[in-house]
């Protein structure tokens, strides 16, 4: 039972069950309204957690441990635990208890929830860019994937292998049907649209169109 939501936590790429609503819960508890399979971040007095629902179960990454808790039959509140680890909502409100700690009014940081779901799929390094809308994941060894135009467009290679020019790491694909060249600089770059910050500036040329972003490297700290 606990090894489920891991898989699909590691396995399912974005999308994967993101818009499929819980089901009824069983016994007549209420449904947890969250959607399956979905990366959530949450910020509280005190520290951060990240969490995957799955069916009866809610996986959390904390600072010092990954834990799959199970669902508390308990009518009152949306309840799930795991030794001294326990999520509780009653409404909008959420508290997490750990360690004998409590860590009360805890809100999603929806901006943050795709950077973390891509870490937890092992991505080394994303960007995002705007005008249209798109993101670039890269994981090394593997391939590279962007998703341009609010998702309409996919471009997915190989990995090519990094090269360095002037400093900057560059990769460049190049397949039957496509061609993308990545070039990442250690520079900041603040989003356009939303203004956030971020530690690398990234510049793209997918099948001959120029675009430029923002990016990171992504740590995987349980490994």
């Amino acid at each position: 039972m606990k090894t489920t939501l891991l898989l699909i936590s590691l396995l399912c790429l974005a999308g994967c069950a993101g818009n499929e609503a819980s089901p009824a819960s069983p016994g007549g508890w209420d449904a947890d309204p969250r959607p399956l399979g979905k990366t959530l971040v949450y910020e509280c007095l005190g520290t951060d957690f990240v969490a995957r629902v799955g069916p009866g179960e809610m996986a959390i990454w904390l600072d010092d441990r990954y834990l799959v808790l199970s669902r508390l039959r308990d009518t009152r509140t949306i309840s799930y635990q795991e030794a001294d680890v326990i999520y509780e909502q009653r409404g909008a409100k959420v508290t997490l208890r750990a360690g004998g700690q409590t860590f009360p009014d805890c809100q999603q940081a929806p901006t943050r929830a795709p950077w973390e779901d891509a870490r937890r799929r092992m991505v080394d390094f994303r960007a995002v860019g705007n005008e249209p809308g798109w993101h670039l994941e890269i994981q090394n060894g593997r391939q590279l994937l962007y998703v341009g135009d609010y998702g309409m467009q996919r471009v997915m290679t190989p990995d090519p292998g990094v090269t360095s020019e002037a400093g900057n790491a560059v990769y460049h694909a190049v397949t039957e049907s496509s061609e993308l060249r990545v070039e990442i600089a250690d520079r900041e770059c603040v989003d356009t649209m939303k203004g956030e910050s971020f530690p690398q500036s990234v510049s793209l040329v997918v099948n001959g169109r120029a675009l430029d972003g923002c990016g990171m490297y992504l740590d995987h700290p349980w490994e």
